[in-house]
């Protein structure tokens, strides 16, 4: 199978997909999920007003890590303090994870994609519990290959770490996958690992920020995405 992006054709060999309003719609109380996180940090002395509900919780939880850093404090105390917030945001994550849909056509693209071989990983800043919950509830955890969830030593997207462990434990080279998201966080994420990225707009990112971001393509949902592989598999 091959992808035409910049430069020339590639061949794809595994798919990596974003989980929340990518292949599952979130029912995450994201504005609740920030709200504790920074009463947690505020609850260590930290100035509460440094951090906004209204950032990504990547930005709020990178920030108050570089600035333990940047104060001296010991890096087992940093570690325990992040693994607190990690418990914090598992906890948000779970309290409706049993009423998580999947986006329409999730199924039929997944099983085309594992009826020609290609491989399929999960990237997600969801807990591994959340995760496989979701994907469980919906009945796509067995059209998975591999999951890359939250954890407290393994950098979030975008840092493209954890984007490249997941292609590894899939046995696949990176340079014949491709990320599909929702988010500009998705396709910096992409950017920085040197793979494309394909936007969805199941989530709240409109179309033209999606485009900006940089992207090989953009589509309603993942359901619209059956025929462009379809299509793609026949070459």
């Amino acid at each position: 199978m091959g992808i035409t992006g910049r430069g020339s054709a590639r061949r794809i060999s595994g798919v990596v997909f974003d989980l929340d309003d990518t292949l599952v719609l979130s029912t995450v109380d994201y504005a609740k999920f920030k709200r504790l996180v920074i009463e947690r940090i505020g609850s260590y002395g930290e100035d509460k007003s440094l951090y906004s509900p209204a950032e990504t919780i990547v930005a709020i939880v990178s920030r108050y890590e570089e600035h333990l850093e940047q104060s001296g404090i010991p890096e087992p105390e940093i570690r325990r303090r992040l693994a607190e917030l990690d418990r914090i945001m598992d906890k948000v994550e779970l309290e409706r994870v049993g009423d998580t849909q999947a986006v329409e056509g999730a199924a039929r693209l997944l099983q085309l994609l594992r009826s020609r071989d290609i491989k399929i990983g999960v990237l997600t800043r969801g807990c591994e519990e959340y995760a496989k919950g979701a994907l469980r509830t919906t009945g796509l955890l067995g059209l998975v290959d591999e999951l890359e969830c939250r954890n407290s030593t393994m950098p979030a997207k975008p840092n493209p770490a954890s984007y490249l462990r997941l292609v590894e434990r899939l046995g696949i080279p990176k340079e014949e996958t491709l990320f599909v998201g929702d988010h500009p966080i998705d396709a910096q994420c992409a950017k920085n690992a040197g793979v494309p990225f394909v936007a969805v707009e199941t989530g709240d990112v409109p179309e033209g920020d999606l485009r900006a971001a940089g992207c090989v393509a953009v589509f309603r949902d993942v359901g619209q995405m059956v025929d462009w592989f379809s299509e793609l598999l026949e070459r």
